[in-house]
C-alpha cells in the first residue's frame, strides 16, 4: 500500500546551512518540500518535507522513515526534533494568503 509520510522538524542551535544539508538529506530520502498535486505544485511551509512510500503498514513506514531521518540528521551531528505522521487514505491541500 502507498502512504503519505509528512515530516516536519526543528535543529536546534544551527546555521542556514545545517538546514540546507537537512533538506537535501530528506529529498535523498524521498521527502520533499515541493510537491504537485495534479497540475498545482506547492511548496511545503519551511522545515517540513512530505513523500509517498510503499509498506506494509502505516506505522511501519512512519517508524522507518523516522529512523531514517535522525539517522541522516545524527550523521551531521544535527539536534532536532523531529515529527512524522504517516497516513494511508491521504489528501491534501495547500494554499498561500
Amino acid at each position: 500500500m502507498s502512504y503519505l509520510v509528512f515530516v516536519t522538524f526543528d535543529l536546534k542551535n544551527a546555521s542556514s546551512q545545517s538546514y540546507q544539508d537537512a533538506y537535501s538529506d530528506l529529498d535523498k530520502l524521498g521527502l520533499k518540500k515541493v510537491q504537485k498535486n495534479g497540475e498545482v505544485t506547492s511548496v511545503i511551509p519551511t522545515t517540513a518535507a512530505m513523500g509517498f512510500f510503499d509498506g506494509e503498514s502505516a506505522s511501519k513506514v512512519c517508524e522507518a522513515l523516522r529512523d531514517k531521518v535522525r539517522s541522516a540528521f545524527v550523521a551531521r551531528k544535527l539536534k532536532s526534533e523531529i515529527f512524522v505522521v504517516t497516513g494511508g487514505d491521504w489528501a491534501w491541500v495547500a494554499s498561500t494568503s
